[in-house]
């Protein structure tokens, strides 16, 4: 079931973080470095290939994310339909 959950933010945070990224008009370097990572690993988090680690997503919520109430919302409404799905 984790591993099911974990699939659902990994989706979740990639759409965010690739149109975040578009609409600031930032760089990969610029947001590896505003999310303290390496940029490689930034890059396999930019293409879905991983997951944000805690401190990942609580930097963009800090500093990239315009809204993190509705980011956190918005999670849980996707989060709540994916598991109505799979019961």
């Amino acid at each position: 079931m984790r591993k099911f959950c974990e699939g659902i933010l990994k989706k979740f945070f990639y759409n965010h973080l690739v149109h975040t990224r578009n609409d600031l008009a930032w760089t990969q370097a610029k947001m590896a470095k505003t999310l303290a990572m390496d940029e490689r690993s930034y890059i396999d988090l930019d293409h879905g290939k991983t997951s944000c680690s805690g401190l990942t997503l609580v930097l963009y919520l800090a500093y990239c994310c315009d809204d993190p109430l509705k980011f956190i919302d918005d999670f849980k409404t996707v989060y709540e339909k994916e598991l109505s799905i799979r019961q």
